[in-house]
Order: structure tokens, then sequence, then C-alpha cells
């Protein structure tokens, strides 16, 4: 990412909020949801890593170490995909607010990533875009305004949802974007 945000910004553009999600947690139901879902794939993993093992240690004959390299070789996807669904739900959520940065200038919210590359989008704040204030359980709130309307094989309307979760200002942001949309130009204010 720039070392500021206007070094991303068009001339006429002023900054009028800045901020990240909210440390810690946000989404323990979807994250204790994920780690059912993923514990019976780990510890079958496990198992058959456990069992392929024995058998490449045991040392019998030919056949069993086969059986135990083919056994071990096929546990890996289930530990990995299981491990992810266990562990690595948690640690992305904790990681989320330190590697994720959000901007609001008269013109558009910026989305600034850091995980294994760096990512920033961009989505234009128009007098007719769509606004959503979604306010979450855990006390911080998610306004959403850039939405891909896109259609599954079945014919089923799917549509995603971008901008800026998990934040403590959640009502001062929408109230933004509400005043740049009625022709209103807000001052800036630092998240």
């Amino acid at each position: 990412m720039a070392d500021r945000w206007e070094d991303w910004f068009d001339d006429s553009e002023r900054l009028l909020w800045k901020g990240s999600p909210a440390p810690g947690v946000m989404h323990w139901g979807q994250n204790i949801l994920f780690t059912a879902f993923g514990t019976p794939f780990l510890g079958a993993g496990l198992v058959c890593a456990y069992t392929g093992l024995g058998y490449v240690f045991g040392m019998k004959g030919f056949g069993e170490i086969a059986m135990g390299i083919f056994l071990t070789a096929f546990s890996v996807p289930f530990i990995s995909v299981g491990g992810a669904m266990v562990f690595g739900v948690w640690i992305l959520d904790r990681l989320k607010a330190s590697r994720t940065r959000y901007a609001l200038t008269n013109k558009a919210g910026y989305v600034a990533t850091s995980f294994w590359n760096r990512n920033m989008d961009v989505f234009p704040v128009l007098d007719d875009t769509r606004i959503e204030l979604i306010e979450n359980r855990n006390g911080t709130s998610t306004v959403y305004f850039h939405f891909e309307e896109k259609r599954d094989s079945d014919g089923d309307q799917l549509t995603s949802k971008k901008g800026f979760s998990d934040i403590g200002e959640g009502h001062l942001v929408y109230r933004l974007i509400r005043d740049l949309q009625a022709g209103e130009m807000p001052g800036p204010i630092d998240g």
C-alpha cells in the first residue's frame, strides 16, 4: 500500500474518513460453524495419517509400506482443509483488523488489504449508489456501497456486497455517504 491515502486519489479527491475493522474476533457464530464442520475433516485426516505412518514405520513388507504411503498422502487434503476450517478462520478473523484499511473520499470508497499480496479496491460513490447499513451483534457496523448482481447455474440471482465491514463508526460513515449523495460536502473526520 502507499504511504498515504492521497497517493491513490485523483487531484480533486479529498479524504473524508479513514478507519479499519475493529480488532479481535468479530464473527463468532460463523467461526464456530466452520470449526464444527472442519473438525471431522481434521480428525479423519489425522487418523488416516496416523494409520499410514504406522504402516510405513512398521516395515512389515512392501505392501504395507505402500499402503502407508498412500494413506499418509491421502490424509494431507483432509488435514489441510480441516485445519483451515478449525484454526484458519479464527486466525484470519483476528488478522483482518491489522491487514485491512478503509478510506472514504468525496468520490469513492477505498478498501486496502495486505494479506499475501497488497490489494486496493476502489468503489465510486455516485448519486444513485445503493447503500446499506448493517448493525452487527458485536457492536460494530458494516456499510455496503457496492453490489454485484450475478446469476448462478440454476438462474437464481446472487448478490455480492462490498464496503466497510466491522467498523465502529458505521452510522457516521453512512451519514457521510448520504450527505455526498445529497450534494453536501461534509468536512473530514478522522476515524
